[in-house]
Parts: C-alpha cells; sequence; structure tokens
C-alpha cells in the first residue's frame, strides 16, 4: 500500500530522519540516497545532512524547506528544481519533468 509523504507527516518524522527516508521522499533509492549524501548533492539541493560519525542524519526542517519554497537561500537553484519535479512526477506517477504538483508519497 502505498501512502502520500503530506508536510504533516513530513513534520512527524522529528528533528531528524535518515537517508533511506530522504530518498523514499524523493523516489529515490537508498543507495542513490547516500550516494547524493557523500558527494555533497543533498546539500546543493538546500537538505541539509549531518554527519555523525559514519552515520548521516538528515535536518527535517530543510526537507520541508525545499519541498515549499525551493530550498535555502544558498543552494543550487537548478537542483532543488530538479528534485522538486522528480518528487512531483513520482507522486502523481508520471515521468520526472512533468509540470505536476509537488506531492510525495511514502510506502508502507
Amino acid at each position: 500500500m502505498t501512502s502520500q509523504w503530506t508536510p504533516e507527516a513530513i513534520r512527524a518524522l522529528g528533528a531528524t530522519t535518515d537517508l533511506p527516508t530522504l530518498g523514499d521522499i524523493f523516489g529515490l533509492s537508498t543507495w542513490r540516497s547516500r550516494q547524493m549524501a557523500h558527494t555533497g548533492e543533498w546539500e546543493q539541493a538546500g537538505i541539509r545532512i549531518l554527519k555523525i560519525g559514519n552515520r548521516y542524519r538528515v535536518a527535517v526542517q530543510s526537507i520541508l524547506d525545499v519541498l515549499s519554497n525551493g530550498g535555502t537561500p544558498d543552494a543550487d537553484p537548478a537542483h532543488t528544481a530538479a528534485l522538486r519535479t522528480q518528487a512531483a512526477g513520482r507522486a502523481n506517477g508520471t515521468v520526472a519533468g512533468s509540470s505536476s504538483p509537488a506531492v510525495i508519497r511514502n510506502s508502507s
């Protein structure tokens, strides 16, 4: 069964979440999400990644910021737009690049 990631559901994650959940919000695999954390691509999009020891944590508020207004002022606008488009396409069952509204799903 698939349910939608709403802003309320994302906020309910708490202050931080993990990379698999971040990937799920944006329709990416765990492997790709970890790769993006390692290369700094999430930060380029405005998603704040915290490395604690050998683990990554994700600031939930930064996810909400990217989805609601395109990210932080220093975020790469092109990268942020690509992530938002990908999330919107996944939520509506369309190919990335569609002009669908940004609604995100969570598999449960």
